[in-house]
């Protein structure tokens, strides 16, 4: 009688032992076919050969603030990770950022890269200078684009600084 109990229940362990392995061998199946799909769609997406013809459509030109267009945005000179303390933290607070800058020539580029430290220091006294109220406000990051391109620009002796743009804006 004993015997008759148990083989039920080994029945049981059976059926179920194999019903997970079918749903084990059935997902396993649909990951592979997912990784082999997902792999021809990149593989695809990589191949300027397979790209579709609109890929060698010209490059987008962009208006310039004094109207001219520059097709490649070539002559920007960026200024990494700069860390300042905003007025009237007490050092308590920071602000993390990395700026753009779009300027006229390749002449203006090498006048940047020269005077990195005079770049550095301009941006850092206008930033220190703003609070966080200041900084935080999304509507007054316009302005502080143009007081840092005009302090820029008053510096500057071949070409211009044309836009600022903020690339990395954290506040801690």
């Amino acid at each position: 009688m004993a015997e008759e109990n148990q083989q039920p229940a080994e029945g049981k362990k059976t059926k179920k032992s194999k019903k997970l392995m079918t749903i084990g061998i059935v997902v396993l199946a649909q990951l592979v076919v997912a990784y082999f799909l997902v792999g021809f769609v990149l593989k695809r997406g990589a191949d300027p050969q397979a790209a579709p013809a609109t890929a060698a459509a010209p490059a987008k030109t962009a208006q310039t603030a004094d109207g001219r267009t520059d097709p490649n945005f070539d002559h920007v000179f960026v200024v990494k990770d700069m860390i300042v303390n905003p007025a009237g933290t007490n050092g308590l607070r920071f602000l993390l950022t990395t700026i753009g800058l779009e300027v006229t020539s390749e002449a203006t580029m090498q006048e940047l890269q020269k005077r990195t430290v005079q770049i550095h220091d301009a941006i850092i006294n206008i930033l220190t200078s703003k609070t966080l109220p200041e900084l935080d406000d999304i509507n007054s990051r316009d302005s502080l684009k143009v007081e840092i391109k005009q302090k820029l620009n008053k510096d500057l002796t071949t070409g211009s600084v044309l836009n600022v743009y903020f690339s990395k804006f954290i506040i801690q």
